[in-house]
């Protein structure tokens, strides 16, 4: 399980830093500010940004685990299947299926957890660009009004 992530920000550099970590291995997200935004640079979505990225890349870790530890199983399975004495309704043979399936269901579920924390991630960032237009569309608008109260 995902212990609490550890952040970093560079202000000056607009660059956001997140550590993640599950106890066996490091996780790294990264996000800095597009040149466009720098005039909206903030802690809070480029800590979020890399969040979500280091985020993914513990599901596809997780995934990629699973897939070794699948092939592992259905391999041991294909042998024991060829043998003179397998018994389908073994208790051996029945807890291997049994196993087969729990990890297929967690595959399916990791690969769910990566493509919904992208579209998360692409969703944010598109939120976010909206956000930002409206904020220099006031921006604009305010400059404007005062250039013309001048």
């Amino acid at each position: 399980m995902i212990k609490q992530p550890v952040f970093s920000w560079q202000a000056q550099d607009g660059e956001a830093i997140c550590v993640i970590n599950d106890g066996k291995k490091t996780f790294y997200g990264a996000a800095s500010c597009h040149p466009a935004d720098e005039d909206m640079k903030s802690e809070k979505t480029g800590c979020e940004i890399a969040l979500r990225r280091a985020k993914i890349k513990y599901y596809r870790y997780y995934r990629d685990s699973l897939k070794e530890r699948l092939a592992a199983l259905k391999q041991f399975y294909y042998t024991i299947n060829r043998s003179k004495q397998f018994n389908e309704k073994s208790y051996e043979n029945i807890m291997l299926q049994r196993q087969i399936r729990m990890i297929e269901l967690d595959l399916a579920t990791a690969r769910e957890m990566i493509a919904g924390e992208e579209q998360e991630l692409r969703l944010y960032i598109t939120e976010k660009d909206k956000f930002y237009n409206q904020i220099r569309k006031q921006r604009e608008r305010r400059q404007k009004a005062n250039i013309e109260q001048e």
